[in-house]
């Protein structure tokens, strides 16, 4: 039963850690550079530097301005 527990989690790892790897890659946000110092950060911490990651993806999401909204 311990065996199957630690082999759940880590593909819940895997899986988290690939993507993020994914969004990373997609981004347009980012020079080449920026991405394999983000991908070798996510890989080399697990999960820490993937939930980091993650947390500076949505961050730099842009947001649409409305024009008709006031200030």
């Amino acid at each position: 039963m311990r065996g199957g527990l630690t082999t759940y989690g880590f593909g819940g790892l895997l899986a988290f850690q690939t993507y993020v790897t994914v969004r990373v890659v997609l981004s347009k946000s980012y020079t080449r550079a920026e991405k394999w110092r983000q991908l070798l950060f996510v890989w080399l911490v697990p999960f820490v530097g993937a939930a980091i990651a993650l947390s500076v993806l949505a961050t730099n999401r842009k947001i649409p301005v409305r024009p008709d909204k006031d200030l």
